[in-house]
């Protein structure tokens, strides 16, 4: 039965970080080759990126709290790695493709102050255009890249020919207002396995951060966007979720700080209710889609994972996956 818990919660930790176990090792025989790791020396960064090549417009794969390129050769995330490259791969086929590397990852720079704030980073990713001579560019990413794509829409517009989400995902993950919800947060960080220890300090500035639509209900932005999302496997739920698996000595977090706090969490029911009730209470996922339909208007393309057709959440999300792509061969972008 301990087990089973384990390997329950180890799976609903992977979905709730941004892991999709949606494609098959067939897609590693499908895709080679299809991209060249680059430096660059920016204004800011000496950073690396993966050139897709390709031609015509360009597209920028927006990273999240993960590198997925820096994937390949871990079997925990090697699925999302093929998912990852067969995606962009596929995009290569109409834009001309590229993938920069957060300061901090790969062979990026690791220097700098505040080098997670969406901010910095959101500058980063101008900079890399500026040296590549990039004008505009359509925005792709998931997890926590949104939040990087909005800030360069709402002070760089003309930087953003459309925003593209790949997965469900949340720029606004929770309201943080207690210290007991900033620590659950905090170590719930941790699941993010490939982050190790600097998990917290790349994760929680992204839940601090708020762009000027989501309160601004004046605020309009003209860019086309699409947001997929799920109501029944958002990122609230699957935090959640993760209290039902608590156990006595939780070893699936190797970190010591976090399997301290996770096995203290285990033995107070109070606060496993309080962080329950805050959760429930303060649950962001109506404010979003309220705010991306009163910002983008017309522009925004809203896909509910649930309405589409499958027997389990993967073979929804493959699927999603396929929609997603056909909305991202159809963009005009010369309009």
């Amino acid at each position: 039965m301990k087990l089973l818990a384990t390997t329950v919660l180890y799976l609903c930790l992977i979905i709730m970080y941004g892991q999709n176990l949606k494609q098959t090792d067939s897609v590693k025989n499908k895709v080679e080759a299809a991209y060249q790791a680059k430096m660059v020396q920016t204004s800011r960064m000496n950073m690396e990126y993966m050139d897709f090549g390709g031609k015509g417009n360009a597209l920028i794969h927006i990273q999240g709290i993960h590198n997925a390129s820096g994937m390949e050769n871990n079997p925990m995330y090697h699925q999302n790695f093929l998912a990852w490259r067969e995606i962009l791969t596929e995009a290569s086929k109409y834009y001309r493709v590229y993938a920069p590397i957060y300061r901090g990852y790969g062979n990026s720079d690791m220097d700098g102050d505040d080098i997670y704030k969406v901010e910095n980073i959101a500058q980063d990713i101008l900079a890399f255009m500026d040296k590549l001579n990039i004008e505009s560019a359509v925005f792709i990413g998931r997890t926590n890249s949104p939040q990087v794509m909005f800030h360069i829409a709402e002070n760089y517009p003309n930087r953003v020919d459309a925003m593209v989400v790949s997965d469900n995902s949340m720029y606004k993950a929770m309201p943080i207002a207690n210290e007991e919800i900033r620590d659950f947060m905090y170590y719930c960080s941790y699941a993010a396995l490939d982050l190790g220890d600097r998990a917290p300090d790349i994760v929680m500035p992204s839940y601090d951060y708020e762009p000027e639509f989501y309160t601004d209900k004046t605020k309009k932005i003209d860019i086309p966007l699409y947001w997929p999302y799920s109501e029944q496997m958002n990122i609230i739920k699957m935090n959640l979720q993760l209290l039902n698996y608590l156990q006595p000595d939780n070893s699936f977090i190797p970190n010591d700080k976090a399997k301290k706090y996770f096995n203290n969490l285990y033995g107070d029911k109070d606060l496993q209710k309080r962080i329950i009730d805050y959760y429930i209470t303060n649950d962001p996922t109506q404010n979003v889609i309220d705010a991306l339909k009163r910002a983008f208007g017309t522009n925004l393309t809203l896909q509910n994972i649930d309405d589409i057709e499958g027997a389990n959440f993967m073979e929804k999300f493959k699927k999603g996956d396929e929609i997603m792509m056909t909305y991202l061969m159809s963009l005009n972008v010369d309009d």
